[in-house]
């Protein structure tokens, strides 16, 4: 089963568009309900929601506006249809992940309570980022939480401030 729907609102060039994979959606309606919490997201100008094998989410944002962990937050905050609620993940990969795992580990530690990282294959650096409830700050305006700019940072940064590595994320439709 098939199920697609977009929302483009003001698509503005240089932008990133990241794919979040979204489990729980059962259903057409849940698809509706995802994409509109997504579009309604202060600082996202598109939102694509696809029901495939995966779901997933392609959404187009102002990183100076809004926070991957707030797209993620939006994704939670949808009505859940079906009783559970919908959580976003990212998939990323880490060549030579095996090698550095306990470093990556170390770097996920500074943002412990907001993600947590899932190894899925340690010897093909595949991992998942799962996003924990985020307590927006109703006063403070722009992103709040974790976001892929920070992580980017620490991750490609060479040492002594960063790890030096590089790494990539799963995008899918794009």
């Amino acid at each position: 089963m098939l199920c697609s729907i977009t929302v483009g609102l003001h698509a503005a060039e240089k932008q990133p568009t990241v794919t979040f994979y979204v489990s729980g959606v059962e259903c057409g309606s849940c698809v509706y309900v995802v994409q509109q919490s997504i579009s309604e997201t202060k600082g996202v100008s598109d939102a694509t929601v696809v029901q495939v094998i995966d779901t997933y989410a392609n959404v187009v944002f102002d990183p100076k506006a809004v926070s991957e962990h707030q797209i993620a937050q939006a994704v939670r905050e949808a009505l859940p249809i079906h009783g559970m609620p919908y959580l976003a993940t990212l998939k990323l990969h880490v060549p030579d992940y095996a090698k550095h795992a306990s470093k990556v580990g170390g770097l996920f530690a500074r943002w412990k309570g907001w993600v947590e990282l899932e190894t899925v294959d340690k010897t093909k650096g595949e991992l998942l980022i799962h996003f924990n409830e985020l307590k927006n700050d109703p006063k403070k305006t722009g992103p709040q939480g974790w976001s892929l700019a920070q992580f980017t940072a620490a991750m490609k940064s060479p040492e002594p401030n960063g790890l030096g590595l590089d790494f990539t994320l799963e995008k899918e439709g794009q």
